[in-house]
């Protein structure tokens, strides 16, 4: 039996570390047995955290009566959708994994509504302070290793950033409503990422900061009683804004076709290119452990 391939993707949500459906992006090989005679589980492996511009995270508040996935026994459980705006000003900090192809494909299955993965509609700034050094440097080894390969001495690539498979939405709903960024730049650039945008709605904490270096406010851990309970409240009283028609001043476009802004940045934020390194690609256990190696990552 030949060797599992990997596929990196960036993603945003519960099946981050931490969520209760982290487990999801992890692969049961029913078919390979243990000593113990269980199943072999081949684990995602995190790499870092990747930022991405040109995306604005949501939050779709599910009810019962229009979502086959709303769970009353799970009121705090909530799924982001990262919208294509084509302003770089929005940006989202996603999670980057190492994930079996055959435990992709069944989390896109079970993706939640409106969401997809695409191979290089968004660009990673590797030499943005919020992308973790090991995703720029698995990713420049893979470049420069690429560049050796075609027997030239001119740079294919450039290497301030890449393309990479990740979970987007494909279309705005009317319940989509936009999720608190936990860093505001000076230069007006909005950061979200899934963990500290949930802690700010839920009103865990309230403090935005205008610091890369600091995480932002993520002191309360997903899964707790209070955690729960917060997040739950706070979609309770969505969901009862949305039904009643009450107005929510968040300068969001109408719900329907997705139709980011055009403009000079575009091209700098969507799409692989010549010379735009693509992420997306299935690469041999083996080889990838060669890889991380030779970026001097221990994963």
């Amino acid at each position: 039996m030949g060797q599992h391939q990997y596929v990196i993707i960036a993603v945003s949500g519960t099946i981050q570390d931490g969520f209760e459906l982290r487990k999801n992006i992890d692969y049961v090989d029913e078919n390979t047995k243990d000593d113990n005679g269980s199943s072999i589980i081949i684990k995602a492996i995190f790499i870092g955290w990747a930022m991405v511009r040109g995306v604005k995270m949501y939050l779709d508040v599910k009810d019962e009566v229009t979502s086959r996935e709303y769970d009353v026994n799970v009121p705090h459980r909530v799924n982001p959708a990262l919208v294509l705006t084509g302003d770089a000003k929005d940006a989202n900090r996603y999670a980057v994994y190492a994930v079996d192809e055959r435990a992709c494909l069944e989390a896109l299955l079970g993706e939640p509504r409106m969401l997809t993965m695409t191979p290089d509609s968004v660009r990673i700034d590797l030499n943005d302070p919020l992308t973790s050094p090991e995703v720029a440097a698995i990713t420049r080894t893979m470049m420069k290793e690429e560049e050796d390969s075609c027997n030239t001495n001119n740079n294919i690539y450039q290497t301030g950033q890449c393309t990479v498979l990740a979970v987007v939405a494909c279309y705005k709903l009317k319940s989509f409503i936009p999720a608190p960024p936990y860093v505001i730049r000076n230069d007006g650039t909005r950061v979200t990422s899934f963990q500290q945008s949930l802690s700010l709605f839920a009103g865990l904490n309230d403090t935005t900061t205008t610091s890369d270096s600091s995480d932002g406010p993520s002191n309360d851990v997903p899964g707790t009683v209070r955690w729960n309970e917060a997040v739950a409240s706070a979609l309770e009283k969505e969901r009862v804004r949305i039904a009643t028609g009450g107005k929510k001043d968040d300068n969001s476009d109408p719900p329907g076709a997705l139709s980011p802004k055009v403009n000079d940045d575009s091209m700098l934020l969507y799409g692989s290119s010549r010379n735009c390194f693509r992420l997306s690609r299935r690469i041999a256990a083996s080889k990838f452990k060669g890889i991380a190696q030779r970026a001097g990552l221990s994963i």
